[in-house]
């Protein structure tokens, strides 16, 4: 086997390890989560597993992403993420390509779905009330999902009320592409809306899993700090910067 930097760099810190042999190794999980408290077990796919499905800590209390491993006779495989919400979860199911057969789906839930093949969307109905946001939220990307999602939302007849690709997660801030879509979208009457989830590259497959929120807004606000350490002699200064990371449309204020 050959090792180099997918962009043929090279530096004396650019260090690595290697594990190699009959090792367990997860290449993906489905569905990608579940809701706080109940009982989930997703199936397992890979490689050296002795078991086709794996139970989830879906405990209160936790993070809102986790990870997943799995020990085969006292060997650790890698970790895979997953997430854990609150709100009550859905199973996409097929046909839902198009308007016609979208899928009706109350608000503030969450959908758990797959882009089954080349060129495949999925549909889903919700019911809106004017001047009442709603907030359309893909998580794939940052649950190792290879699907480069994209989101748009239409009326009846299929006019593009808003749409997005890529939205920046600074909290992913490790992730070398911000493939996920986010959007807030303000209904400009009472009625039916149709959000269609797709894949950006026209790609597809059982791998190409989602969760995806529809929601009203839940404004909440998360803060990281750089540098993530400081040395500081006494009665020294040093500075520090820290960021907000505003969701949801949050606008209040934070104390310090």
């Amino acid at each position: 086997f050959e090792i180099r930097d997918s962009i043929y760099r090279g530096r004396e810190d650019f260090v690595y390890r290697v594990s190699a042999g009959e090792l367990p190794f997860i290449t993906g999980i489905e569905p990608l989560g579940g809701k706080e408290e109940k009982p989930v077990t997703v199936s397992v796919k890979g490689w050296n597993l002795d078991k086709k499905s794996l139970p989830l800590d879906t405990q209160p209390g936790g993070d809102h992403i986790r990870w997943l491993s799995h020990d085969v006779n006292g060997v650790a495989s890698n970790a895979v993420p997953y997430a854990v919400d609150t709100l009550p979860e859905h199973r996409e199911k097929e046909p839902n390509d198009d308007i016609a057969h979208a899928a009706e789906i109350k608000m503030n839930a969450i959908v758990n779905g797959n882009i089954e093949r080349p060129g495949d969307t999925d549909v889903f109905a919700i019911q809106c009330t004017a001047e009442k946001n709603v907030v359309a939220e893909v998580y794939a990307r940052r649950l190792y999902s290879p699907l480069d999602s994209g989101l748009r939302i239409t009326d009846a007849e299929g006019k593009e009320l808003v749409a997005n690709d890529d939205c920046d997660d600074m909290e992913a801030g490790l992730l070398a592409h911000q493939a996920d879509s986010y959007l807030c979208f303000t209904p400009p009457a009472d009625g039916t809306y149709y959000v269609h989830l797709c894949d950006m590259q026209e790609h597809g497959g059982e791998a190409y899993s989602y969760r995806l929120r529809l929601s009203a807004p839940r404004p909440d606000f998360a803060l990281r700090v750089t540098p993530s350490t400081l040395n500081i002699l006494p009665g020294g200064i040093e500075p520090l910067t820290v960021h907000v990371l505003r969701k949801d449309g949050f606008k209040g204020k934070i104390k310090l």
